[in-house]
């Protein structure tokens, strides 16, 4: 019979790990198979647990994109009020761009060491979740859609906050009359640009960790102890 295995969930308590699945038998003939899928629904659900489960983490993860990306906010929202609204001598140097480029890339850093640990922790839960016949790709999907979801957090907070510095940082300087002159296409750009640059660091920062994770072997997934 064919055996369709979908994972409804999977959650991790201190003391026990849970995986449930619904199997939907079919007779077929002498061959027995098994087909796994994850819908983009359960996929999400899974990944909103799973950060939901640790807190600290996501906030440390959301935190170090907010750091990175209102910096560039503020940056960038700087340039185009000096730029375009302003005969002031004061510009954006570009050393400052240099910072930058430097505080995203030590955002990808931490963020990679942050799930690399996350890994860890959660080997035995991936051990499971291949035992029950989930497919590498299953696994890559699910923390993809975990940093997907936590540096949209992190792109939104950011540009937020560096939105506001900079409006009140350059009001006090140059006037509110020129801050309020920043049309709300160029915010909602900005806004654009600070969550694309969130989804790019948190992506690349999970790419190592994601792939490990897919490739471990359920065997040795279960021999760790964190």
């Amino acid at each position: 019979m064919h055996a369709y295995i979908r994972i409804i969930n999977a959650y991790t308590t201190q003391r026990s790990l849970i995986i449930r699945v619904l199997t939907m038998p079919e007779p077929t003939g002498k061959e027995t198979t098994r087909k796994v899928w994850l819908s983009i629904e359960e996929t999400f659900d899974l990944s909103l647990k799973s950060i939901r489960r640790r807190p600290i983490k996501a906030a440390y993860n959301i935190a170090t994109v907010v750091l990175g990306t209102s910096f560039l906010t503020f940056i960038t929202l700087a340039s185009i009020v000096l730029r375009r609204y302003t005969e002031a001598t004061i510009s954006i140097e570009a050393y400052q761009y240099w910072l930058a480029f430097i505080s995203l890339l030590l955002c990808v850093i931490s963020i990679t060491n942050s799930m690399a640990i996350t890994v860890l922790e959660r080997s035995k839960e991936i051990g499971i979740m291949k035992c029950m016949g989930a497919l590498d790709r299953h696994i890559l999907l699910l923390f993809f859609t975990e940093s997907a979801m936590m540096s949209l957090a992190g792109g939104i907070l950011g540009f937020l906050s560096g939105s506001m510095i900079a409006m009140v940082t350059y009001g006090l300087q140059l006037g509110f009359d020129v801050v309020s002159k920043i049309s709300p296409f160029e915010l909602l750009s900005l806004l654009g640009l600070s969550v694309m640059v969130a989804f790019a660091i948190s992506i690349s920062a999970t790419m190592y960790p994601a792939y490990k994770a897919a490739k471990a072997k359920p065997t040795e997934a279960f021999k760790v102890e964190v």
